[in-house]
């Protein structure tokens, strides 16, 4: 019997996002947690390129049916953007490029081709309607939750980073789909709708009941102890919605040692939530989880391994004879 591969996408094309040689988030990490992947798991990764030509107007009109039209054509056809100066094709192809990644995963799980696919350049969690913020200029997971749901999916968006994701709840408000946002509740982004003020600077959970958002806020001080008390909260709230497919945005920016970051999680409170998140998988979506990186500022090492080891760690405890 043959197993269901697991799908990565990476091309080339995601190394040529770029907003400066200095600049926290370098593109060499989805390169290196590839690597990673493929060396951990052989022959069962399915390495596909993120884009092709034939997919490109596709891709586009995805993007602008979850974002102004006016948004994608200032990124797009002007090549600009709050996050670099003046004109930059490069960035604006591989920004397509690393939307359509999460696109092309979609349609693997829509077709059954995977139960399990990871994209190191998806997850762009603070990207708004009309405008890019935190690094993220379209939101590739707000799209594959309403794309799911669409086709007759129960999608439920979990994010564990160390910044919320306010752009995905944000821009799911109108819908039923739950949103659970780990994060540390004292820095960016810390309005009203990420933490509760009274309970700023202490781990709590916070709920949206209209908009079902879900806030799990953590403090800097929070090592894995926290991550694991953070899961326990969100696994309750799995429990009552039982979806038949998680998307998870797998940051690694809590991972100690983070230059933007004072958390602590380390490699195995990584790995303990990743089981967690397998388990719920086969309990309730028949081992369906999409993975997107999310943040990561160690990229030669703790951010890619930390990727690497929630993607495999899930890949391995979802798997199903065909």
């Amino acid at each position: 019997m043959k197993q269901l591969p697991l799908q990565t996408t990476f091309g080339q094309i995601y190394l040529d996002w770029s907003l400066g040689e200095t600049h926290p988030m370098q593109p060499i990490r989805a390169k290196l947690a590839t690597e990673f992947i493929v060396n951990e798991l052989g022959d069962a990764v399915e390495v596909i390129e993120p884009i092709t030509e034939e997919l490109k107007p596709l891709v586009r009109s995805a993007i602008e049916s979850v974002h102004d039209k006016r948004h994608v054509a200032r990124v797009l056809d002007e090549f600009r953007d709050g996050h670099w100066d003046g004109e930059n094709p490069g960035n604006a192809a591989a920004l397509l490029a690393m939307f359509s990644g999460t696109y092309r995963l979609v349609q693997s799980l829509k077709e059954g081709k995977i139960r399990v696919g990871f994209n190191p350049q998806g997850a762009k969690h603070h990207a708004l309607k009309g405008e890019s913020s935190g690094f993220c200029v379209f939101n590739d997971f707000a799209w594959a939750a309403r794309e799911l749901e669409s086709l007759g999916f129960r999608p439920l968006y979990i994010d564990w980073d160390i910044h919320a994701g306010d752009g995905v709840q944000e821009m799911l408000a109108d819908t039923d789909i739950p949103t659970i946002s780990i994060h540390n509740g004292t820095i960016f982004p810390t309005g009203s709708d990420t933490r509760d003020h009274e309970k700023y600077g202490q781990r709590h959970f916070w709920h949206n009941p209209s908009k079902h958002w879900y806030n799990i806020n953590l403090t800097s001080t929070d090592g894995d102890d926290g991550l694991a008390w953070a899961m326990d909260q969100a696994t309750e709230i799995i429990d009552e919605y039982q979806p038949d497919i998680i998307l998870l945005a797998a940051g690694a920016d809590g991972h100690v040692g983070s230059p933007l970051a004072e958390n602590t999680f380390t490699q195995a409170g990584f790995r303990s939530a990743a089981e967690r998140i397998a388990e719920l998988a086969n309990k309730y979506a028949n081992g369906r989880v999409l993975i997107g990186g999310a943040g990561g500022y160690q990229p030669y090492k703790e951010t890619p391994e930390t990727w690497a080891t929630v993607v495999s760690t899930i890949y391995r405890n979802t798997l199903v004879q065909e």
